[in-house]
């Protein structure tokens, strides 16, 4: 035991340094970091196994045969751990008989796993194991007969080897199963590579012989005709027999009219007979199946369209007009039978139908069904025009007054007009009246659809027409309940809905008796408004109040009554201060004429210009000031620097260096304070304003006055 040593790294003994001697290789941090950082750096490298005797060999594939056994019993359902087990078998080993037996091991676990069946014949065709992939393929498509893709790799197969008669025998087998088109398919296209036409022939007239429902074989079958020239009169008789054939056999269908391949087959059957100089006999077929009722709309639009183009070539210009019309025509029914509710298409067939009996017949079916649509769209402006254009064709084309009536009333009995209405429709509906019934007729209507209308939001076109009206017979009285009762209905709306029509409909009003010379009429409105928007007692309101304050003020500007102007400033400020109100209050002392333009206004014929006077700047200022000294009164910071910047930009504009520097000593300084406020320290902003300072010799008199009373 003695004279064996142990490694370095296991050595129990200490290093053979002596105590207290210094190493002569010193191991720094440095070193130490670069060994770790190359180790981390490099790369891992398996170790090579070499293999030097048979027994080593046979060790490794035990110990990789067991490795794989492993992994199967863990999931037998792995079909890539069996495919890459058998591969390896095969590739490194050269044993296809074990490999052939792992294989046929899976095939027990599951035999219908398409993937495998496929790989394992692969695998068989790529080392050239040409009787084995044929065992192959008939065990797989004996075992799995209605899997195409089975049957596709056999075919192929054979191709590939030359054995086209087992081609053809495989191709039996498989038809045998009545596989699905794409088998029949397949088979033809084989024929038609070695030009056996007879045999691709005889493939498609059995087909058609077992299923005549498939259109799209007897077109590939005439396709096939087709393309081929024929040599004689038999065979042009052949190939118009087919057509025919297969028109009979097709019709005769009950799903005939959901076919889609029926126009494309209809197109190829009359360019060919075009190419026969047979044109009597394809325009023959068009019109015959056109005509009669053999054809779905969708199929007919689709045979139109062959039947145009056929016409673009071998018609007349006549002709090719009334194809192109009658085209339009069968896009659109195919576009309202698809869709009832495709208004656009209803209204465009009724504008192609000449006549007045027919066309009104397309509106009354395409007003059948209305729109699903809850709120007002472009689908029910749509849908309200097909009801308008029915009752204005009743009326004037057919003269059936009781009919039109009538249609205007279902038309809006259509309409929900508690959720939105049509003022075009109720005005036309008044104009129809106008014409037979007269006055009272149309009074009753309109009273109907302000009635009906108000209910959500009044329509501003109805209200618009009926003052109109009224204006034109000169009836003033009933114009102004108009507006009354217009107003009302906004004030309403605005309140339940949030929105704001009633200063509109004020500034119409207003208009109205201006043009009619009531001045104090308008300026009771005005005031009416503003005491209804200003009173706190009041719900109703004309918003926004800033524009019934300026609309206000222009008209008493325009009116020259500027006194009544400035109490309505006051009446505002009173009951609604407001910083913005003094500023216009302000501005509008420079915006008006002085007394003294006034009376040269008065003396001037022609317009003129007036400046901007000292009598406009004093007055502005004193507004100013006065704002100013309220807000300064209350401590109110805040408003009193916005009005400060208004007034010096009043200054720069019309003031001197002097004013804006008063008006700039004005301004309050900004000083942040903390202070508790629930036991929470908050930041705030106190704004310290000015002093002025006291007049002196003032202050003294007023000692000495009190002095000598005492």
């Amino acid at each position: 035991m003695s004279n064996i040593s142990l490694p370095p790294n296991l050595a129990t003994d200490s290093a053979s340094v002596p105590v207290g001697e210094v190493s002569e290789k010193q191991v720094t941090s440095a070193d130490i970091l670069n060994e770790a950082n190359q180790l981390k750096s490099s790369t891992y490298k398996r170790p090579e196994q070499t293999i030097q005797d048979l027994e080593e060999l046979r060790s490794y594939q035990l110990s990789k045969r067991r490795e794989f056994e492993q992994q199967l019993n863990k999931n037998r359902l792995n079909f890539g751990q069996w495919m890459r087990y058998a591969k390896w078998e095969v590739d490194h080993n050269h044993d296809f008989k074990r490999a052939r037996s792992i294989m046929e091991r899976a095939l027990e676990v599951n035999v219908q796993h398409v993937p495998f069946w496929v790989r394992y014949i692969e695998l068989e065709l790529l080392h050239h194991n040409v009787n084995h992939a044929r065992n192959l393929l008939d065990r797989a498509v004996t075992t799995l007969p209605k899997v195409d893709k089975l049957w596709f790799m056999y075919v192929q197969t054979e191709e590939a080897l030359g054995n086209f008669r087992g081609t053809r025998s495989v191709f039996e087998r498989w038809l045998t199963w009545r596989p699905p088109k794409v088998a029949w398919t397949a088979y033809v296209e084989f024929e038609q590579r070695y030009e056996e036409w007879a045999n691709a022939r005889n493939i498609y007239l059995r087909y058609v012989s077992l299923f005549p429902g498939d259109a799209d074989m007897w077109l590939d079958w005439l396709v096939f005709e087709t393309t081929q020239p024929p040599l004689d009169d038999v065979q042009i008789a052949r190939i118009r027999g087919i057509f025919e054939c297969a028109m009979d056999t097709l019709i005769a269908q009950e799903d005939f009219k959901e076919k889609t391949t029926v126009a494309s087959l209809v197109a190829r059957w009359c360019s060919w007979e075009a190419s026969m100089r047979e044109f009597a006999r394809a325009r023959a077929i068009y019109t015959t199946l056109l005509e009669k009722d053999y054809l779905s709309k969708t199929q007919k639009a689709e045979v139109f369209q062959s039947f145009s183009e056929f016409e673009k070539k071998y018609g007349t210009s006549a002709s090719t007009s009334e194809t192109l019309l009658l085209k339009r025509k069968l896009q659109y029914e195919q576009n309202v039978d698809a869709n009832p509710k495709d208004y656009e298409s209803w209204w465009e067939l009724a504008k192609l139908e000449q006549d007045p009996v027919r066309a009104n017949s397309i509106l009354e079916n395409a007003v059948q069904t209305s729109p699903d649509a809850v709120s007002k769209s472009i689908v029910w402006r749509r849908y309200v025009f097909l009801w308008i254009k029915l009752a204005l064709s009743l009326e004037f084309d057919c003269k059936d007054l009781d009919k039109a009536r009538e249609t205007w009333k279902k038309a809006l009995d259509t309409v929900p007009h508690t959720k939105f209405s049509f003022a075009k429709l109720w005005i036309h509906y008044a104009e129809f009246e106008l014409r037979h019934r007269g006055l009272g007729a149309v009074r009753k209507v309109l009273g109907r659809a302000i009635g009906q209308t108000s209910q959500k939001s009044p329509k501003r076109k109805i209200f618009r027409y009926y003052i109109a009206l009224e204006q034109k017979l000169a009836e003033w009285d009933r114009v102004r309940k108009l507006y009354e009762k217009w107003l009302e209905s906004a004030l309403i709306s605005d309140y339940n809905h949030k929105t704001t029509l009633a200063l509109p409909v004020l500034e119409e009003y207003v208009a109205f008796e201006q043009r009619m010379g009531e001045s104090e009429r308008c300026v009771a409105l005005y005031d009416m408004a503003m005491s209804i928007t200003t009173s706190p007692e009041s719900e109703l309101s004309f918003l926004p109040f800033q524009d019934l304050l300026s609309v206000y003020i222009d008209y008493l500007k325009e009116e020259f009554m500027y006194d009544k102007a400035r109490q309505v400033y006051r009446e505002v400020l009173d009951s609604k201060p407001s910083v913005e109100v003094w500023i216009a209050f302000a501005i509008f002392e420079s915006s008006i004429l002085s007394p003294s333009q006034m009376d040269q206004l008065e003396q001037i014929e022609e317009d003129t210009h007036f400046a901007i006077g000292e009598y406009q700047l004093s007055q502005t200022r004193k507004v100013f000031g006065e704002a100013y000294n309220k807000y300064k009164a209350t401590g109110d910071g805040e408003n009193a620097l916005q009005l400060l910047e208004a007034w010096k930009s009043y200054e720069e504009m019309h003031g001197t260096t002097q004013s804006l520097a008063d008006v700039e000593k004005k301004t309050p300084t900004q000083i942040r304070k903390r202070r508790q406020v629930d036991n929470v320290e908050e930041i705030y902003t106190e704004y310290v304003f000015p002093e002025i300072k006291p007049n002196i010799s003032q202050f003294l008199a007023n000692a000495k006055k009190w002095a000598k009373s005492e």
